[in-house]
């Protein structure tokens, strides 16, 4: 199942939340397990067994790591399992709905927990809470532990929950349906035509394009899920602020999908030493990271090299005079903004041939047998302008501003009804597509 689901909208999310709020207080940790089971089994049926016996196995490694002393023989065997049915995955091609996700919060969960009693309806609702099940944000249980303890206690749906959830939703279903959806058919139209189609200015416009498009769907994406908390009462961290304002590649990560890269920090990159250990030890723990970042988003050689280009970067701007010219306002931002867009480029295409002759393109290099039209770059612009200036728009702070001062405004319901519909419309239509980050 889909957040951007007719089925989803109208009949599961309501009656989900009507449920958690006539339900007697000791059964909303239950039903918040059930709720977990349904979404998972409404979008891979048949994995859902899958789903309830890592848990069950995982609930198992919990209970032996907390009755032993030795604990690192015990963790590291349950590591070893969640991470090695992730790999199986990614190898054998088969992939899950939100494996990666999934495998990462539960090593956290029992890395987090192993000197901690905890419940087994507390370790399923923890496992299984929908809103973060596939695509995170992925949630420490420290973080956690608040919300579940006050769900023994009183009903967790309030209507000021459900008002403050669904202001949200609706403005993370407009980024992604109207915004990133319709940005997709741009990028797709490009990539399809491939480098020896298009000129350098199409090639850079569909860069900039796919910037602009997985942006939105995964920030759309969290919205979503961070308002679905607040209609439910468990609630979510917010997983992005404003990445693209950054002014270095290491800025922009700590900004982009806060909770992975909290996860990789946490759990890798300070184990290891982090900077601790001199200058050596620290660039290999950061090469470390990004090559196992590199193989979390997939086995394509194309992103063990978009790792490592973030690697080098992040390298360049921590010891050397790079990082002195990032500080400089403006000036960071253009670099910040070039790097991240050809980075994107390089994540986005898998084909090695493909990807060096986009690269090639971009930069004015001519490509043998290369017959571009000359009048699609302002053909594009004027059929998808509105929608590029709407995306770029929404990566500024001003969005964020805007609903800081007037989020609450009894006149926004003016402004949410009609992108409300205008994204349901749009869904009927066929234009929900599937989240991008769904595939990892």
């Amino acid at each position: 199942m889909s957040f951007v689901q007719i089925n989803f909208l109208f009949i599961f999310l309501p009656v989900y939340i009507l449920a958690l709020r006539v339900v007697s207080v000791k059964f909303q940790k239950p039903l918040l397990v059930l709720g977990g089971l349904l979404f998972y089994t409404f979008g891979q049926k048949y994995l859902v067994i899958g789903l309830t016996a890592s848990v069950a196995i995982n609930f198992g490694f919990q209970k032996w790591i907390l009755n032993v002393k030795r604990k690192t023989a015990p963790l590291v065997v349950s590591v070893i399992f969640n991470a090695g049915i992730l790999l199986a995955c990614k190898i054998l091609g088969f992939l899950p709905l939100g494996i990666s996700f999934y495998t990462f919060q539960m090593i956290s969960l029992l890395v987090d927990t192993k000197n901690e009693k905890i419940s087994f309806i507390d370790f399923c609702t923890m496992s299984m809470y929908f809103p973060k099940l596939v695509m995170g944000p992925l949630v420490r249980y420290k973080d956690y532990k608040d919300d579940l303890k006050r769900a023994d206690e009183r009903r967790l749906v309030t209507a000021e929950g459900i008002e403050e959830g669904a202001r949200l939703f609706t403005a993370g279903m407009f980024i992604k349906v109207v915004i990133a959806d319709n940005l997709a058919t741009l990028w797709n139209s490009i990539n399809v035509a491939g480098a020896a189609g298009i000129t350098a200015s199409v090639a850079w416009l569909g860069a900039i394009t796919y910037t602009i498009e997985l942006y939105m769907d995964f920030f759309g994406y969290s919205l979503m899920a961070v308002a679905l908390g607040k209609m439910f009462g468990i609630n979510l961290p917010e997983n992005f602020n404003e990445p693209y304002s950054s002014r270095s590649v290491g800025e922009f990560w700590r900004r982009w999908h806060i909770t992975l890269g909290a996860w990789f920090r946490d759990y890798i990159y300070i184990p290891l030493g982090g900077s601790k250990k001199g200058a050596f030890r620290n660039i290999l723990n950061l090469l470390i990271v990004w090559l196992i970042t590199g193989f979390w988003h997939g086995f394509g050689l194309n992103f063990i090299i978009w790792g490592l280009m973030l690697f080098l970067f992040i390298v360049l701007e921590k010891f050397t005079p790079l990082g002195k010219l990032t500080k400089i306002k403006g000036l960071g931002n253009v670099y910040l903004i070039f790097v991240i867009v050809i980075s994107w480029v390089v994540f986005a295409i898998n084909d090695m041939n493909s990807l060096t002759d986009y690269l090639k393109c971009l930069f004015g290099i001519r490509i043998e047998g290369a017959s571009p039209a000359g009048s699609q770059f302002m053909r594009y612009i004027r059929t998808y302008w509105y929608l590029l200036a709407g995306g770029i728009f929404a990566m500024t702070p001003l969005p964020r501003m805007f609903a800081k001062k007037f989020g609450k405004k009894w006149w926004m319901v003016l402004i949410l009804a009609p992108m409300f519909a205008i994204s349901v419309y749009f869904i009927i239509q066929g234009k929900g597509g599937a989240f991008m980050y769904y595939i990892f």
